[in-house]
């Protein structure tokens, strides 16, 4: 059987009194076999015998709930005190209530005995305050005790690990918005120093730059609370952001992208990845008309590949931290894959895992 399947059974109200009807019968006939003071001659599953354990059970289950209920009362009452403290007090509140609740069941037992089968060995037991008769049943008492604090913490363990599950989420969801937040102006302001200047020379390629600035700029804030977007979306996206990258560098840096059909519409990514990738290989490489920068992205197994070849510039700009990093920990926070970062020969090789999603 598959507990998590069937938690919710086990989590019942149903399944809780059944349980605690079937420990206390096991526990009624155990005390009926051992205990020769309470009856000599009781025979453990004839009419007496089960008399015995109807009586027990019944008992038992009020004694149960009365133990639950006194345990819920001091905790509110003393809820602000020190655990020690807490802990202290409940512990003797339910040994005084274990005794008791011993005394009782022997006079209710005696009395059912002499009322039903006018027998009186139970009633001599109680009178005489047997310290077997007593310490048995309070024994049994703390043994429901202990199976009923199983059951408690268990289920406060459940609680505690359903909590500390959606805080991590919480947690995590929000690191990653964070992550994401850090995008958005990124490279907005750089592109609007282009447009001054492009303003005064073209006005017609001035008014298609502004097109795709506001495409590039509308899909970060349409995909800021998405986790994932299909590779298609983010190619979509990339076309406006190359147009730019074209205006503003010309023929000095060249995109060649190859990717399957069937990848672009069922890998998924998260957003701007590869715009990080592609800004990150502009940044960090020296490039010219005569000797552009060819920047390739491509399917290769169950990753994106891009890649370009190490030119490094003499003095490279401080990092602002988003590039390789900010990927590294998007993916950390979405998934158990990472990217993959190479260096071979006279080329950079970053691979992005393709996620799918079923």
């Amino acid at each position: 059987m598959n507990f998590q399947e069937n938690e919710p059974l086990f989590s019942s109200k149903l399944f809780l009194y059944l349980s605690r009807i079937l420990v206390l019968f096991t526990f009624s006939i155990i005390f009926k076999s051992f205990d020769h003071t309470f009856v000599n001659d009781l025979r453990v599953m004839d009419v007496r015998g089960w008399t015995f354990s109807v009586v027990y059970v019944v008992f038992g289950l009020l004694v149960w709930e009365g133990a639950v209920w006194l345990a819920r009362v001091l905790e509110k009452r003393i809820g602000g005190g020190s655990a020690s403290r807490r802990l202290t007090v409940l512990c003797c509140a339910l040994v005084l209530y274990g005794m008791l609740a011993a005394v009782g069941f022997g006079f209710l037992y005696a009395i059912t005995d002499i009322l039903l089968f006018h027998r009186y060995e139970a009633w001599e037991s109680f009178k005489r305050l047997s310290y077997d008769l007593n310490f048995g049943i309070f024994m049994f008492y703390l043994l429901i005790l202990t199976f009923n604090g199983i059951i408690y913490y268990y289920t406060a363990w459940k609680e505690y690990q359903v909590q500390a599950e959606r805080l991590k989420r919480e947690n995590i969801q929000a690191r990653y918005d964070a992550l994401r937040n850090q995008i958005d102006p990124h490279f907005f302001f750089n592109s609007l120093s282009v447009l001054t200047n492009l303003v005064y020379k073209s006005p017609d390629l001035s008014a298609d730059y502004i097109t795709q600035l506001a495409k590039t700029y509308r899909y970060i804030l349409d995909k800021k609370f998405e986790n994932l977007v299909t590779i298609q979306t983010e190619l979509d996206f990339l076309e406006s952001y190359l147009f730019l990258m074209r205006i503003r560098h010309q023929q000095s840096i060249q995109f060649r992208i190859d990717i399957d059909e069937k990848i672009r519409s069922k890998g998924m990514i998260p957003p701007v990845s590869l715009q990080l990738l592609i800004e990150n290989a502009i940044k960090h490489n020296r490039f010219s008309s005569a000797d552009p920068l060819v920047i390739t992205v491509n399917s290769e197994d169950s990753c994106l590949v891009v890649s370009n070849h190490i030119r490094r510039k003499a003095s490279t700009e401080i990092s602002s931290g988003i590039g390789l990093e900010n990927i590294q920990k998007r993916y950390a926070l979405i998934s158990e894959q990472g990217i993959e970062v190479l260096q071979a020969d006279d080329m950079f090789i970053v691979k992005i895992p393709i996620i799918t999603v079923t």
